[in-house]
């Protein structure tokens, strides 16, 4: 497999860049929720498709674990500071990785600050067309975050597979 990697893999200047306008864009996009809707307000963007709804949510993803708000920022905490080892100490090299880590850093400090400013965190877009739960733009950079680390995953395994096999006909051509 082909790696997305440059010379020096995602630089700290890009890595704490992609952080620092995750964090942004969902905080000032919560601010301005905040600042225009009432909780429990519905607003139409999409028809009734897609909606912005103002909720707090005390649990973690999808409302899992209700009024556990100090538990889920004890787990952000350890995520935030666990991510910033890996990046440093694993993923330099592999940008796919990085990025994926930039991602999941920069939300789970937006949804951190939430909760420790707010005692919960801010949700606001609605998907009512595939009933999904109601998010945020921090829920989704972790989200997207984690399926960059599964496509990483699964194209490792191919390729892995891939020298397995070539392995194995190599050495089946220098027994001949």
């Amino acid at each position: 497999m082909e790696r997305l990697t440059s010379p020096a893999g995602l630089r700290p200047a890009y890595f704490y860049g992609i952080v620092l306008m995750v964090f942004a864009a969902d905080q000032i996009s919560k601010a301005l929720v905040l600042r225009t809707m009432a909780f429990g307000e519905y607003r139409s963007v999409i028809g009734n498709s897609f909606l912005l709804s103002l909720t707090q949510n005390t649990g973690g993803a999808w409302g899992l674990g209700p009024s556990k708000n100090w538990m889920f920022a004890a787990f952000a905490a350890v995520a935030i500071v666990a991510l910033i080892i890996a990046y440093h100490r694993v993923a330099r090299g592999e940008l796919l990785v990085a990025t994926a880590f930039a991602l999941a850093l920069g939300g789970a400090t937006g949804n951190l600050l939430d909760r420790l400013r707010y005692g919960y965190v801010v949700d606001f877009f609605y998907a009512k067309i595939i009933h999904w739960p109601i998010f945020n733009i921090a829920d989704s950079a972790i989200s997207v975050g984690i399926g960059l680390l599964i496509v990483h995953y699964l194209l490792s395994m191919r390729a892995e597979a891939r020298q397995r096999r070539a392995a194995a006909l190599h050495a089946f051509e220098q027994e001949r």
